[in-house]
């Protein structure tokens, strides 16, 4: 799979997420898992594509869980934090 079918599998895949800071747009490991074919090959594609500078990442709490939402880097940023 090449870059561009990379992006356009995982862009399928992005949807809103709400988290303890606010909605955020990405996908999780799961969604990248099932869209590129196993969890060795999303790995060593996300990693593949984050040294490239196509996706970012950063954590978030989801559902009570701390999680990795990754998205494609020209999509829509995370929502602003706030300092409470």
């Amino acid at each position: 799979m090449n870059h561009t079918e990379a992006i356009a599998a995982l862009r399928s895949v992005q949807a809103h997420h709400n988290t303890a800071q606010g909605v955020q747009i990405g996908f999780l490991m799961k969604d990248a898992t099932a869209a590129l074919g196993g969890f060795a090959q999303a790995s060593n594609t996300l990693a593949m594509l984050m040294v490239e500078g196509l996706i970012a990442s950063e954590p978030g709490v989801v559902d009570g869980d701390v999680q990795t939402i990754y998205r494609i880097a020209d999509a829509t940023p995370p929502a602003s934090r706030s300092v409470h």
